[in-house]
């Protein structure tokens, strides 16, 4: 250290001025990058990363909002859900069987549309609360509706 300020000594007042002046600029320069440049960045990118929050919390709401309007509703007993569900299958035509046990639906589906099968889920869902618990399908067509065969095991409500 003390080298170097008898160098420091040894220049003259211009050089001392000029060398003051470099050591000031590169402080102010690694300062400004790393200090402030990465806060302007994130200054500009908030507006998006904002909307992209609010995006989500209005699905958030929406989901929360459905699964409150599914607890509100009434619980269906089995005997009520079984009806539903087989009349529901005529949704899907006429190559669909379906098969109660005792928590559980099978249904046997043949050259099923994907349109009519998302539906019938959708419906089997509300109407009946029963979800899927198995799936095994096979996509049957390469056209502009694919058909679906397979069988799916469905759950029931509790009796």
């Amino acid at each position: 250290m003390r080298s170097l300020l008898a160098r420091l000594a040894w220049l003259g007042p211009r050089e001392q001025r000029w060398l003051l002046v470099g050591i000031c600029a590169l402080s102010l320069a690694v300062l400004l990058s790393v200090g402030v440049l990465p806060a302007v960045r994130s200054l500009r990118a908030s507006p998006h990363a904002h909307q992209q929050a609010d995006g989500q919390l209005q699905a958030l709401r929406q989901l929360q909002i459905r699964a409150q309007t599914l607890q509100a509703r009434p619980q269906m007993d089995q005997a009520d859900a079984v009806n539903r569900l087989q009349a529901s299958v005529s949704l899907l035509g006429g190559n669909t069987e379906i098969n109660m046990s005792d928590q559980r639906a099978n249904l046997v589906l043949r050259s099923t549309p994907a349109k009519a099968l998302a539906e019938w889920l959708a419906r089997a869902r509300t109407e009946a609360n029963s979800v899927p618990l198995e799936a095994r399908l096979v996509r049957e067509s390469q056209a502009d509706e694919p058909l679906w065969s397979g069988t799916l095991v469905m759950s029931l409500p509790p009796r």
